[in-house]
């Protein structure tokens, strides 16, 4: 009967552990290197601000963050990648609206579901864009630059990334007030603006920190904010809307996810420290350089629930411009 008791006691004691070993590498978290992986090339706004973020999340979780680019594909290559991932939380991804919510309507293969291949954790920050133009296009405010596309149709060449704000934000303009520019795609980098500059292209819808020096130098003309708010590095500069125009946001958002069905202890902890953000004056400091603003009360759920909402307004677009899809 003894041997029998410490057996049994021998057996509860090591179902006691099967149980508790899940919560207690939750409760260790972080206890090696975090990976943040990007899905753009170093330089890029997504790049900079990743590596932002992952300074962030290294102060407040006290572990090494490696920012890691792995780019190609809009950023899906890099979204694939971390979908198929341990659901651990030592590798996340820099999660953006162009791979994250948008890629199902505008690519034929996407190999990861935007919405269930992921575990969203928060939003950060979102960074304003510029509507500019070449300075030898003959407009000076919103109004002359509407006026000038109505009586020029397909004659004023925007250019950008496919799939990206810079991209989306000239057919959403074109939407919005039936007008007819004529989109030039590039791979992604600073040429767009480079061409922009020479007039190879007339106008371009680009993030306020890739510009901003240009815009100061007088290499670009800058007609309005494509932003929610002002900016208070060009305090004289417009909104779209208060230029008199209709509401027109095309501010890139930036946020954190990780592979679905990460446990709610490690996505708390994540999302804990990236809500220290919104109060961390360096990291403020740094979104201010990059003509960025943080998200406010942004949680997992909010998180979530926006990609699926934003998702189904992507598909909706891309059927209503006609979006071709591309390989």
């Amino acid at each position: 009967m003894q041997v029998f008791r410490k057996s049994t006691q021998l057996a509860a004691v090591f179902c006691l552990g099967l149980l508790s070993a899940p919560a207690s590498a939750a409760d260790a978290y972080p206890s090696k290197t975090i990976k943040l992986i990007v899905g753009f090339p170093p330089g890029g706004p997504t790049d900079i601000m990743g590596r932002v973020i992952g300074r962030l999340l290294s102060k407040e979780l006290a572990t090494n963050v490696i920012v890691e680019n792995n780019g190609g594909a809009g950023g899906m290559i890099a979204a694939s990648n971390v979908s198929r991932a341990a659901p651990d939380g030592y590798t996340l991804l820099v999660a953006v609206e162009s791979s994250n919510t948008r890629a199902a309507a505008l690519y034929q293969s996407v190999r990861y579901d935007q919405q269930k291949g992921f575990t969203y954790i928060r939003k950060v920050a979102k960074q304003r864009n510029l509507l500019v133009v070449n300075p030898k296009l003959p407009v000076s405010n919103f109004a002359e630059f509407l006026a000038y596309l109505k009586a020029h149709p397909g004659q004023v060449n925007f250019g950008g990334t496919f799939g990206a704000t810079s991209h989306i934000g000239g057919t959403l303009f074109d939407m919005t007030y039936d007008t007819k520019m004529s989109f030039i795609n590039y791979s992604g980098g600073n040429q767009p603006i480079t061409d922009t500059i020479s007039g190879v292209v007339e106008a371009g819808f680009f993030t306020e920190a890739t510009i901003a020096e240009h815009v100061k130098a007088g290499s670009l003309k800058a007609i309005a904010v494509t932003a929610n708010e002002r900016s208070p590095a060009f305090p004289d500069l417009p909104t779209v809307e208060q230029a008199g125009g209709k509401p027109l946001d095309v501010s890139p958002w930036f946020g954190v996810a990780g592979p679905a069905n990460m446990p709610s202890e490690v996505v708390g902890k994540i999302g804990a420290a990236l809500d220290k953000g919104a109060s961390d004056p360096e990291f403020l400091a740094h979104l201010v350089t990059l003509g960025a603003t943080p998200i406010q009360g942004s949680t997992a759920e909010s998180f979530t629930a926006d990609v699926g909402r934003e998702e189904a307004f992507w598909n909706k677009w891309a059927k209503d411009v006609g979006a071709p899809l591309q390989k």
